[in-house]
């Protein structure tokens, strides 16, 4: 896995767990639809912004 995209994943996971064990223990409703949306937004732009292969080159080494 790129070490870029861990950079980035291990905090964004720690905070959403730190979101969600705090309204917890407040006794509220943490709004999962929210941190679940963050999550899918967050992964589809990580993707759409991954660098990508050249695509149509020539084969043999030309």
């Amino acid at each position: 896995m790129n070490r870029a995209l861990l950079i980035i994943l291990i905090p964004a996971i720690l905070v959403a767990l730190g979101y969600v064990l705090v309204f917890r223990f407040l006794g509220l409703s943490a709004g999962y639809s929210r941190l679940i949306l963050g999550g899918v937004i967050f992964f589809i732009a990580a993707y759409w912004l991954w660098p990508r292969k050249a695509r149509g080159r020539a084969k043999g080494g030309q």
